[in-house]
């Protein structure tokens, strides 16, 4: 296995990326794998190691604005920042030569990568337990969001706005071409089961499963490990069941 570190430099900012290559790794399939809010790559580091390994598929990880070694604080940090991040990372993926990008996304990473499927040719996109935001926040520093200032009330907001069933990361969902995973935590505390049920409703192409008696962060677990285990089978089956899709027939 090869890992190797390094940043992207944008106007006025710098991405940092991890790149994990399988040995015999071609450049048909490259996974962008993108983690939830407040975590990092390093914190997936291990996991993602070993799903790279196990499909023999190479994967990208990124800390976006605010998270890990981004040298942005979290609280200056603004989803349009953190998006167009993304789709740069997704743009040098290519450059390098990968043909075929899956990209799958926890939580905020979800939401992410459902702004990307609107923005860029995702080959698939895969949504873990997929969080969705108010645009009118898009732009707004984290600090001046409703989840920083007033977290009871944004928890309020997710049960009952119907306006987070629609958004600009539901429409990209919904003009997304692609084969689209959503993945429920049957436990989820923290993502109501209508937002993903809202993603696989508006996705044209698709499947729906279940994360079988997880909460939204498997680390509240009593036994965290096999939850992680349990979700990266998951995703290492998907993936290489997402390699063999092109040689199905229609007849």
């Amino acid at each position: 296995m090869k890992v190797e570190d390094f940043t992207l430099k944008l106007p006025g900012d710098e991405v940092p990326y991890r790149i994990f290559i399988p040995e015999n790794a071609s450049k048909e399939f490259c996974v962008l794998w993108i983690q939830g809010w407040s975590s990092s790559m390093d914190s997936h580091r291990e996991g993602v190691e070993r799903m790279a390994t196990q499909s023999r598929v190479t994967f990208v990880t990124m800390d976006p604005a605010g998270h890990g070694l981004h040298k942005l604080s979290l609280d200056e940090s603004t989803r349009k920042q953190q998006h167009e991040e993304v789709v740069a990372i997704f743009d040098e993926i290519k450059k390098q030569g990968y043909e075929r990008i899956i990209v799958i996304g926890g939580s905020f990473g979800g939401y992410l990568t459902a702004l990307l499927c609107g923005k860029r040719p995702v080959h698939t996109a895969v949504l873990r337990c997929p969080a969705n935001y108010p645009d009118d926040e898009l732009e707004k520093q984290f600090k001046e969001t409703l989840r920083s200032k007033d977290y009871e009330a944004y928890t309020k907001l997710k049960e009952h706005d119907e306006m987070l069933l629609k958004s600009e990361a539901t429409e990209g969902i919904a003009n997304f071409d692609g084969f689209v995973y959503v993945l429920e935590h049957e436990l989820d505390e923290v993502v109501p089961a209508k937002v993903p049920k809202q993603y696989f409703k508006d996705a044209k192409h698709g499947n729906y499963l279940i994360i079988p008696k997880t909460k939204h962060s498997p680390k509240v677990m009593k036994d965290p490990q096999a939850h992680f285990l349990y979700i990266e089978h998951t995703i290492v089956a998907l993936v290489e069941s997402i390699q063999q899709q092109e040689s199905l027939g229609t007849e």
